[in-house]
């Protein structure tokens, strides 16, 4: 039968007219460190001492995959005419005062809507106590910080449980794990390497599966003087100094101890090497949250400057902005404390941090806040946004506006966090790896400008070691420590960034970069990483529709 000229042209069209598929070419590409093998599960591929990308999907609320509980309300307070620092102080050690229950808490302390002026900061010491507000807008629950919330000490007096001075709401035991020192156990490998989670100890006896440990790695002087920090003036040499990983046994063969999450600086032998100690942690609390509320701190708005600082040429001046800091400084510190959260909360005007976590923390998630117009100079020691500087923290779903180092891992003692789906808006420098060789921290999707690098002529140094930027957008600076490595994957933007500049090596080598302006395979690295070792139903407990999709 033959075809009419328009039956010809409608079928050349119909391709054209049918929904597309994505074509191979299309796929999103995977990368050499870490990809989806034939089977669909992540294949890590080690370089040529055994490194890999570590498995970050430890990171959160007891270890990863659980959703955050809702604690049942034991008392439900009204906000008071004037401070009402002893007010809710006295309702949360009530709460405080009774016995956990079978899931392991004492109760929440319900906040109806309102203002609350709070003069003294409120504290947390015990176990399973939760601090509720009815939400964290404009009409919920708002905790107004007046005055400075330091003692006559001054700020680098100390807080509670060891906490910065300035806090508004301190989360925190006693004390933090404490290793038993004469119980160390050397590891007998020459080289462990970044992921492993399987050591071999001089003697394994006496430890068991659900034991705390202390995982150490010295650092001695000829480590120092291979990573470069041995200069002659103080602002560019290190002392030596170990990393402590706070781990629990999983499992222990002969004299090889497991445990429950990966280390993620290389143990060598020619550093000094490592040890397993046996420890305890009896001074710690667990189960403590913050949640449906927002912090304010009050501020003098007649202290006001054009001076900015870290941008990219001396003596910067811009617009004039509120910069007074004689005033609360951060909102929730945690401290000596594991498996806690912050969720559904609001920070303005603070000085530095919305939510900090201190060493002698593990295991706290924070998701769902927004850090708010933060009052102070715009330079250096502020606006620490989200700052962890305790291990396996997981932070999601965030957004700080006009932060500076919004989302910030710091110290040896800040290892193992992740920041996933975080963005920050309006920012005045760089998330990074701060203070000093913080290892193993993810950065999975994160808007933000970001550097891995190191910093010169101040004793910072190399900031940050087995860092991983994976899907991230913004502008970067990746750079390769001696003796580890930093790596972007994904990552849209350019790797050049202008804060700092003065601060800046640009003879340092690149770190790892693969698929620079492309996103790759799979869309987050975290999630995938959960799924695999615990699978989809962990994933639902703690991601939104729009991250599983």
């Amino acid at each position: 039968m033959a075809m009419s000229r328009r039956s010809i042209l409608q079928l050349a069209m119909a391709p054209a007219l049918l929904p597309q598929t994505s074509a191979a070419q299309d796929l999103e590409p995977t990368v050499s460190k870490v990809y989806p093998g034939p089977s669909g599960r992540l294949v890590y591929v080690p370089d040529e001492q055994g490194n890999t990308i570590h498995d970050a999907s430890h990171a959160g609320y007891r270890g990863g995959g659980v959703a955050i509980p809702t604690v049942p309300a034991r008392e439900t307070i009204w906000p008071v005419v004037g401070d009402n620092s002893t007010h809710i102080q006295a309702a949360i050690d009530r709460v405080s005062s009774r016995p956990l229950d079978a899931a392991g808490f004492r109760g929440a302390v319900l906040l109806r809507a309102g203002y609350y002026r709070i003069a003294t900061p409120l504290t947390i010491r015990a176990s399973g106590v939760v601090l509720r507000g009815e939400s964290m807008g404009d009409t919920g629950t708002i905790l107004i910080g007046t005055g400075t919330g330091r003692s006559a000490g001054g700020p680098g007096g100390g807080g509670p449980g060891g906490a910065p001075q300035g806090a508004l709401v301190v989360i925190g035991g006693a004390s933090s794990v404490t290793p038993r020192n004469e119980a160390a156990q050397a590891i007998t490998d020459d080289y462990v390497p970044v992921g492993s989670r399987t050591l071999r100890v001089m003697s394994a006896r006496g430890l068991k599966p659900g034991d705390t440990v202390i995982v150490r790695r010295i650092g001695n002087q000829e480590w120092i003087d291979a990573v470069g920090m041995n200069g002659a003036a103080p602002a560019s040499r290190w002392r030596p100094f170990n990393i402590e990983w706070d781990r629990l046994v999983t499992a222990v063969e002969g004299n090889t101890v497991t445990i429950d999450a990966p280390i993620t600086c290389a143990i060598e032998r020619r550093w000094g090497g490592g040890e397993v100690i046996a420890s305890e942690d009896p001074g710690r609390i667990a189960d403590v949250g913050v949640e449906n509320l927002r912090g304010v701190s009050e501020f003098d708005p007649t202290k006001r400057t054009t001076e900015y600082g870290n941008m990219d040429r001396p003596n910067y001046v811009a617009e004039e902005y509120y910069a007074d800091e004689d005033h609360y400084r951060d909102f929730v510190i945690f401290t000596n404390a594991k498996n806690g959260w912050v969720r559904n909360a609001t920070a303005m005007h603070f000085v530095n941090s919305m939510v900090g976590t201190q060493r002698g923390t593990r295991g706290i998630t924070v998701q769902d806040c927004v850090s708010r117009e933060p009052i102070s100079r715009r330079m250096g020691a502020r606006r620490f946004t989200f700052a962890l500087r305790g291990q396996l923290a997981l932070v999601q779903r965030c957004q700080s506006d006009k932060g500076r180092h919004s989302f910030m891992t710091g110290q040896p003692t800040g290892s193992g966090n992740v920041f996933l789906d975080c963005t920050a808006t309006a920012p005045y420098s760089s998330s990074e790896p701060h203070e000093q060789w913080a290892t193993g921290n993810l950065y999975d999707n994160v808007r933000a400008p970001l550097t891995a690098r190191f910093w010169k002529d101040i004793n910072i140094g190399w900031a940050g070691a087995n860092t991983v930027f994976w899907n991230c957008e913004g502008s970067f600076l990746v750079q390769q420590p001696p003796t580890a490595q930093n790596y972007s994957f994904g990552h849209l933007g350019v790797n050049a960034v202008v804060f700092n500049i003065p601060l800046q090596d640009p003879t340092k080598a690149n770190g790892h970069l693969e698929s620079l302006d492309r996103h790759v395979a799979p869309r987050s690295l975290y999630l995938t990483q959960l799924r695999e070792r615990l699978g989809d139903s962990a994933v639902r407990q703690i991601a939104s529709a729009a991250q599983i999709g």
